[in-house]
């Protein structure tokens, strides 16, 4: 009975240390995937939140800045470990879900007011 113990415990050892080795090494091919992607060109989202357009990357040396334009002719440097591929690129948006008319200044002051009416009354209840 001991030794039945023994082995079942000796097998779930394997079993776990081949599954986290088998579940790194997939991590590892998905990684390696999203940094063949990163090209400049490509729209991209860094770890604080910054979206943009990747201009220079290397992926072979990441100690060297990552250089994205965040708006036309405004760039700016960044630890190239901070890039990912922008998530919001991954799923094109539906044909009902694209605005196509942006909203004006009048109207996005209105909208902000009106979040600023509801947030006072939510804060007095």
């Amino acid at each position: 009975m001991d030794i039945l113990l023994l082995v079942v415990a000796g097998a779930l050892l394997i079993f776990m240390f081949w599954s986290s080795s088998r579940r790194r090494k997939k991590m590892q091919e998905e990684e390696h995937k999203r940094q063949q992607q990163l090209v400049p060109g490509a729209p991209v989202m860094t770890r604080s939140g910054l979206y943009g357009t990747l201009v220079a990357f290397d992926a072979d040396d990441l100690t060297k800045h990552a250089v994205i334009e965040i708006a036309p002719g405004v760039n700016i440097e960044v630890h190239a470990q901070t890039v990912t591929l922008d998530p919001a690129t991954d799923e094109p948006l539906a044909e009902d879900e694209v605005d196509e008319e942006p909203l004006a200044q009048d109207e996005i002051v209105e909208h902000d007011a009106a979040d600023d009416r509801r947030d006072d009354e939510t804060k007095r209840d």
